[in-house]
């Protein structure tokens, strides 16, 4: 078994219930989504019996400028409950490295190629992070864990996509970012990764921008 290709389909929208206080209210969340697409090389039918995700480092993005230190955004105590196939909610409780396992099998036949879809959520922010995760997976019975790539990717969608319309705005303002290691720290992770999604893509052209006016001495 071996992975063809790693592709991150545009954000989904999934049932998920938000709650705030004692109330309880039935509403759709973002989800990112990560495509692998299979192929077995072998002559007999082959099965990939778990995959893991884990986040090897995570970097929380402010959107505060300014000279002082950076704060976290705050907003009220909603808690979002989904069915995320890979759910990266300990990552509230715990610092990386966190590892998901998802268990279930997904069988393929000899030379046949196949495409596995994962949602991806969980993440309880009102900030987002720059996460790198590492994705491994098991074949059969086998001890031995088979490497799937490294991906970067930013979460929550919802959170990300605001992130990203305010560091258009940084980038091509007078303002500096209130977070100095920003663009060295984004530059590191992604120079880890093997493949990226769309919105860490954005996020890098935006930094791009920022980078080139603060080297021209923009304050």
């Amino acid at each position: 078994m071996e992975i063809l290709s790693r592709q991150f389909p545009e954000p989904v929208r999934i049932p998920a219930e938000f709650r705030e206080g004692a109330s309880l209210r039935s509403d759709t969340a973002l989800a990112t989504r990560l495509a692998f697409t299979l192929r077995n090389r072998g002559d007999l039918k082959a099965a990939i019996t778990e995959f893991r995700f884990t986040v090897r480092k995570q970097k929380v993005l402010y959107s505060d400028t300014g000279p002082r230190d950076c704060l976290p955004s705050t907003g009220g105590d909603t808690r979002i409950t989904a069915n995320y196939d890979v759910d990266l909610s300990e990552l509230g409780e715990r610092d990386p490295p966190v590892t998901v396992v998802v268990s279930g099998t997904y069988d393929l036949a000899a030379g046949e190629v196949e495409r596995v879809l994962f949602t991806i959520g969980g993440i309880d922010s009102y900030d987002p992070s720059l996460y790198l995760v590492d994705v491994q997976f098991r074949e059969g019975a086998q001890k031995a864990l088979i490497a799937a790539g490294t991906v970067a990717f930013m979460g929550p969608a919802d959170e990300a996509a605001d992130y990203l319309t305010s560091v258009h705005a940084l980038a091509r303002s007078d303002a500096r970012p209130c977070d100095s290691s920003l663009v060295q720290d984004v530059t590191e992770i992604l120079a880890l990764a093997d493949d990226a999604s769309p919105q860490v893509a954005r996020l890098e052209k935006e930094l791009d921008v920022l980078e080139r006016r603060l080297g021209q001495g923009g304050e």
